[in-house]
């Protein structure tokens, strides 16, 4: 979507401007290292550990960002104009390199606790989707992140609705997984990166006005085009992602129990907490959307507006009856199963969850496990 009206800049001190986009994606940083590290207290993590591990993974992913858009748009900056390079204040970001190089400096401090890394790095998943959700809206303040024209009499694609809706979808599957599935650590991370490539390589980058390189295919009617950047990177990018899939499920039968004996810190806790994090970050979440919405449908911007007040309504209705996280839950661990060695908290529930398995199959099962693997 194209609107000159709209200003990029919130508001400005002297020459220096603060961007829409940047407003946005700071609030997605401060939501989800909100989420991330109320999880991990409640798994008895160091909280002061976790902030330290996500102000570098910011850092870094901030730069990664600048480092693949400046590669993929505009290389010639590189040796024309470097100052240009370092000005992300003019707009310029790529999520794919903040995720990358994001990713590198998570695993980086965490490579010698592997537990630790597994199930942190699903508690990010929230925060990146709340960012691909709000920095979308950013960028149709910017003028960014542009559909292709069509004739189909609606002018461009709603290339950054479609974007962040992406954040949407992939914010409800997280939170629909965690409390009706029993996925082993570090699931949530890959399927999610799997699931955006195919919407936004397979979708997304169709229908987006961006350079094609290799097979360069235009249908003007339609307003779609191949193959992108993105589009081109997509099948490795499934690939390693559904290979990483598939290798949690086989190494929580195998090794995760030998990982809890290695690695006995951090102990997960299983002391009761009322806080549901999950809950409390989709409702605001949920209602700053909703009056986006209703701000929007001030400006004359119905499209805008009824996307954001559809999507906040979205988010409030999976927190309704969110008293428990884990809800299918066994009484009795079932014969065959043995225990992963894994116990989380339930809050609102009065006894912890195990984690047991056979094979590749977990369950959820009411109580909790000694460290030597006996039950209570």
């Amino acid at each position: 979507m194209y609107i000159p009206r709209l200003n990029p800049y919130a508001f400005k001190i002297g020459p220096l401007g603060v961007h829409w986009y940047g407003i946005f994606m700071v609030m997605a940083i401060l939501g989800g290292s909100y989420y991330l590290i109320e999880r991990g207290k409640q798994a008895g993590y160091d909280p002061d550990g976790l902030s330290n591990v996500l102000l570098w993974t910011v850092l870094w992913g901030v730069i990664g960002a600048r480092v693949v858009f400046v590669l993929a748009n505009d290389p010639q900056w590189i040796w024309t104009d470097p100052l240009q390079t370092l000005k992300i204040w003019q707009g310029g970001l790529a999520f794919d390199g903040a995720v990358g190089f994001g990713l590198l400096a998570f695993w980086m401090q965490l490579r010698r606790k592997p537990l630790l890394f597994n199930h942190t790095v699903d508690w990010i998943i929230p925060g990146v989707a709340l960012g691909i959700f709000m920095v979308r809206i950013g960028n149709i303040f910017d003028h960014q992140v542009l559909g292709r024209m069509t004739e189909l009499g609606f002018g461009r694609w709603p290339e950054q609705l479609w974007g962040s809706f992406i954040g949407v979808f992939l914010i409800v599957r997280y939170f629909w997984i965690e409390r009706r599935k029993t996925p082993p650590p570090g699931y949530q991370f890959w399927s999610a990166m799997f699931y955006y490539a195919i919407l936004r390589g397979v979708i997304g980058e169709t229908t987006r006005d961006n350079p094609l390189y290799i097979w360069h295919y235009v249908n003007a009617h339609w307003g779609i085009g191949l193959t992108t950047l993105m589009q081109l990177f997509t099948p490795p990018i499934l690939i390693f992602t559904g290979l990483m899939m598939g290798r949690t499920w086989r190494a929580s039968a195998r090794q995760l129990p030998q990982i809890f004996r290695e690695h006995p810190e951090p102990v997960l806790a299983t002391q009761q907490d009322s806080g549901l994090p999950g809950r409390t970050l989709l409702w605001v979440v949920g209602a700053v959307s909703m009056l986006g919405g209703v701000i929007f449908f001030g400006l004359k911007l119905p499209e805008i507006g009824g996307y954001l007040l559809g999507a906040g309504i979205v988010f409030e209705v999976v927190t309704i009856r969110w008293k428990q996280r884990y809800e299918v839950v066994h009484q009795g661990a079932p014969s065959g199963f043995v225990p992963t060695g894994e116990v989380y908290p339930n809050p609102g529930a009065s006894h912890p969850v195990a984690v047991w398995f056979q094979g590749i199959r977990r369950i959820y099962v009411r109580g909790s496990i000694t460290p030597t693997g006996s039950q209570e």
